[in-house]
């Protein structure tokens, strides 16, 4: 299989355009045309479908597409691990970020402690992917990935690292929720207007299933991906929210949001390293995963002290 035609094929998806994806790889159209006709030859499947505005990926082209990602990023590694001379520990590796969690908050750490012990380690950190983090594991798009646990999944293993209990997150902007002390009831959360991610995200299933259990409304003013956008959202007051208290402190500086514990639900989660089941980790990615792990059992230890939530995200 020609590697070069896969990367020509993933830049394609990305653009979705032929003639763009052809100008960002300084060939032509035409060069580019035959390229993906190969590959539609070579797998005997139709990958692309021309539309009057670009091209749109077929199923089978999708599933190309993911493989392809994880092929290339093998390839890439392989050369970085290969033309490293110095015997110091070397080649790609990448981390897969959850959103809406304290995985986020330790991307700069780790990527610190990884600079500093092991220079010749190249880091790739990633948040947003095509498909959820545990299936870019099985699919080797990513070494491991920071993950809200999701429960058992064929291919690849989960090592919890971290448990947390959610908390109600609202601006100091806003007035206070009326509470006990940090401590507030659904029933008093269900009078705020919610700023969540989509239903298929774990913040959202877990929320939306305790306040159900309570036989309550939670009332959703908007649906929001992008996190920071949240971020921005919340602290302007337009809206409430619900997170772990680790990751409040990452998204939040500390005089710009209260945090309350719920009294009378057990909003809880908790965090795992996902690494795959078949295939052991490379000595580069298994060195990451050790940073990691400490830097994981800080926040832990962290959190086991205590604070006033009630107050400010401290």
């Amino acid at each position: 299989m020609d590697t070069r035609r896969l990367g020509y094929f993933v830049r394609v998806v990305d653009i979705g355009n032929i003639t763009r994806a052809a100008e960002s790889l300084h060939i032509t159209q035409s060069a580019l045309s035959q390229h993906i006709s190969g590959l539609e030859s070579e797998f005997k499947t139709r990958l692309l479908e021309r539309t009057g505005r670009g091209v749109a990926v077929t199923g089978p082209g999708r599933s190309l597409y993911r493989y392809a990602q994880g092929i290339l990023r093998l390839e890439k590694a392989a050369r970085i691990d290969l033309r490293n001379g110095t015997g110091s520990p070397a080649g790609l590796v990448t981390v897969g970020l959850a959103s809406y969690s304290m995985a986020s908050g330790a991307a700069i750490p780790l990527l610190r402690v990884v600079r500093e012990r092991y220079p010749d380690i190249q880091l790739q950190l990633i948040q947003n992917l095509t498909v959820v983090m545990s299936q870019a594991v099985l699919l080797g798009q990513v070494d491991m990935a920071l993950i809200y646990d999701p429960g058992h999944v064929k291919g690849v293993v989960f090592e919890r690292v971290l448990e947390e209990d959610f908390h109600l997150i609202t601006s100091a902007r806003a007035p206070r929720v009326p509470a006990r002390g940090d401590e507030v009831t659904l029933k008093q959360a269900a009078t705020l207007d919610f700023l969540l991610p989509s239903e298929v995200h774990t913040v959202r299933r877990i929320t939306d299933a305790a306040f159900h259990a309570a036989g309550l409304h939670c009332s959703i003013a908007a649906e929001i991906e992008p996190s920071m956008v949240l971020r921005d959202a919340v602290v302007n007051g337009l809206g409430a929210t619900i997170l772990p208290l680790s990751a409040a402190r990452t998204y939040f500086a500390p005089d710009e949001v209260r945090a309350y514990r719920f009294s009378d639900a057990h909003m809880r989660t908790g965090m795992s390293l996902c690494t795959s089941e078949v295939q052991p980790l490379s000595e580069a990615a298994d060195l990451v995963a050790q940073v990691l792990r400490g830097l994981l059992a800080e926040v832990q230890d962290g959190a086991a002290r205590g604070y006033r939530s009630s107050d400010t995200v401290s």
